[in-house]
């Protein structure tokens, strides 16, 4: 019964500092976005964003505005140099952003990824922009075999 108050206890403390977040932001403005904040190495795009939806997997080269990934003010120290790094899910979103900064960080790169080949090329060319070598393994890592080959092409 203790830890059930000690819960209790906790969630209305949790309770409390939203509540105070809360008003905090109300007491900020009429609550109406001001537009994107512009730091760093470009513009950042703006709302409204166009309704789009994605059939799974979907086809990153399909969004739009185009998700952002390079981290251009990003500088690596070559701590993967002569490295080779295997990026499953490499053609889009987080895994193309790993593997971009792989390369910059001196790693070739290889990518597998279902069917997006259009986004495959496109982080392929990223992490060749980068000086390094990609090389893209179209493949299902749900089975064992398909995982087996990556390695063995890699």
């Amino acid at each position: 019964m203790q830890m059930k108050s000690e819960i209790a206890g906790e969630a209305a403390k949790q309770r409390h500092i939203q509540r105070g977040i809360d008003a905090k932001d109300k007491s900020k403005g009429d609550g109406k976005l001001q537009g994107a904040m512009q730091a760093g190495a470009r513009e950042y795009p703006e709302p409204p964003f166009p309704e789009q939806h994605q059939p799974k997997p979907g086809h990153e080269w399909a969004i739009e505005p185009a998700p952002l990934y390079d981290a251009p003010y990003y500088l690596g120290s070559k701590k993967l140099n002569q490295k080779v790094a295997l990026i499953t899910g490499g053609d889009s979103g987080i895994g193309r952003s790993v593997a971009v900064l792989f390369a910059r960080e001196g790693a070739d790169v290889a990518i597998v990824y279902l069917a997006e080949d259009k986004d495959a090329e496109e982080t392929k060319s990223a992490v060749e922009k980068e000086g390094r070598r990609c090389l893209l393994v179209k493949a299902d890592v749900s089975e064992r075999s398909h995982c087996h080959k990556a390695v063995m092409e890699t």
